[in-house]
């Protein structure tokens, strides 16, 4: 099964495996599959690692990568039928990358405890001989210590502590054989007569031990010559490890006190009282605080000014630093607002005036009107939102009958007068209103109290009302300008 890392930026960089869940066949499966895994090139020269969590929980001791960048499944990752993995690759140089954590599972498997089916001899002759090659191993790295000893006993200047450092390799390995034997007795002692072997050291199936199984080296540690060996994880199980080397710290900048201090050789420290630097009666550091007599003189450049002093220190600066050097315009206004007393924030008389003769909106609040001959909106001289008002109309006054912003439609006041059609003597001047007669057309019979009389009827408004006749339209006098009435 091959997976790929890939390498992808989403704020940070992440290493995304492809597939990420992993389908790994039957439970308890072991040899059946292997997992080759692509990385990416910032891992190489890095130890990578799978890092495996069941779903129970369960979190298994870190699986080095095999040669091939592989793994092989076996119960391991098969012994849950699910569970979580990770890759983790470190350097010597303190990188440290992780992928995101992936998913498994193996489908389930009937049971198989309780067969006949014997385990042949040969597999567990062949545990034991996998054993004894183990302390036959180990007993090899003890012949290759001493052959190491021998050849460095040649350079004279280094001889008694290659000698000592090798006589102690082949002692560890000595105890490596000596344990990696004991292991194989107790593997032998602890062998079932009869019957099937299920586990090894918690491990089933094709049964692969290393030094670290059967106790011939107590940790899988290959530090470097010059650095520290520094432990990552313990399987609390199996008390495996994973480990990598890193470089010792720098201390060559620290303070000692074996040394004199120069310019390029740190040492121990020499107290100079004159520049403000004094020691205790414990040996710890004190500085050496201005007094007034320095602050008055203001020529140490070195006391430093405690808060006892702080209020003195400030007045002198305040009253007699001015004059040491030119203030310029924008350190005056900052000491000014440190003082409270920034005039920046006062208006001048200018300001005055210019504020005066400014346009001002407080003068007209919603619902005012305003009204002007000049055409420009109130909204560009003073702010604000105003609307264009009453084309055409005059404003009144409001009253009880006309609530302030309704409006009235155009009318006239009613004309009324009367005349009689047919007069009859002196009767001809009862006419009333708009209505008048003129002078007798006509005149019938003789007694002029019983004639009857004919005249021309005349209508004149203005004999009604005198407003009448004033205008061609109904129009009162009437100045014309702009109305505009704020509204927001």
């Amino acid at each position: 099964m091959k997976i790929q890392i890939i390498r992808r930026q989403c704020g940070g960089t992440e290493f995304y495996p492809s597939p990420h869940r992993l389908h790994l066949g039957a439970q308890n499966a072991a040899g059946v599959d292997e997992l080759h895994f692509s990385l990416p090139e910032e891992w190489a020269g890095c130890t990578v690692a799978l890092y495996l969590r069941r779903s129970d929980g369960t979190l298994l001791a870190p699986v080095p990568l095999e040669e091939g960048d592989r793994v092989t499944v076996d119960r391991r990752l098969t012994g849950c039928t699910g569970g979580q993995w990770m890759l983790a690759a470190v350097n010597d140089t303190g990188y440290a990358a992780y992928t995101r954590p992936g998913s498994y599972d193996a489908y389930a498997i009937l049971p198989t405890d309780g067969g006949t089916e014997e385990l042949p001899p040969s597999l567990y002759e062949q545990f034991v001989a996998r054993v004894l090659e183990s302390a036959s191993s180990a007993s090899t790295s003890a012949q290759k210590a001493a052959a190491s000893a021998a050849a460095t006993a040649a350079n004279a200047a280094q001889a008694q502590t290659a000698a000592q450092r090798t006589g102690t390799d082949s002692a560890s390995a000595a105890q490596s054989a000596a344990r990696a034997e004991a292991a194989a007795a107790r593997a032998e002692e602890l062998a079932p007569a009869e019957g099937r072997v299920v586990s090894v050291n918690g491990k089933a199936g094709i049964v692969k031990l290393t030094a670290q199984d059967i106790g011939a080296l107590p940790c899988p540690a290959q530090p470097v010559s010059g650095q520290l060996l520094r432990v990552l994880s313990v399987d609390p199980g199996t008390g495996a490890l994973l480990t990598d080397t890193t470089a010792p710290p720098d201390l060559s900048a620290y303070v000692r006190s074996s040394t004199v201090p120069t310019a390029v050789v740190p040492g121990a420290v020499k107290i100079d009282p004159a520049r403000g630097i004094g020691i205790g009666a414990d040996g710890t550091l004190t500085t050496a605080p201005a007094g007034k007599e320095s602050l008055d003189a203001m020529s140490d450049t070195l006391a430093p000014l405690t808060p006892a002093l702080l209020p003195y220190g400030v007045k002198k600066a305040l009253t007699t630093a001015a004059a040491a050097a030119g203030w310029s315009a924008a350190e005056k206004s900052a000491a000014l607002r440190t003082l409270g007393a920034d005039f920046s924030s006062y208006y001048t008389k200018e300001d005055i005036n210019t504020l005066l003769s400014a346009p001002s909106l407080t003068a007209y609040p919603v619902g005012s009107i305003y009204q002007s001959t000049d055409a420009t909106s109130p909204a560009a001289l003073f702010g604000g939102t105003w609307e264009e008002i009453a084309s055409e109309r005059v404003l009144m006054g409001a009253s009880s009958t006309h609530a302030a912003g309704t409006t009235a439609k155009a009318g006239l006041p009613n004309i009324t007068g009367s005349f009689p059609t047919t007069t009859y003597g002196s009767r001809h001047n009862e006419t009333s209103g708009a209505f008048s007669l003129g002078s007798k057309i006509t005149s019938n019979g003789e007694n002029s109290s019983m004639s009857f009389n004919s005249y021309y009827a005349f209508f004149d408004a203005s004999g009604s009302n005198a407003i009448y006749g004033r205008s061609s339209t109904v129009q009162p006098a009437a100045y014309y300008v702009h109305i505009w009435r704020r509204t927001a």
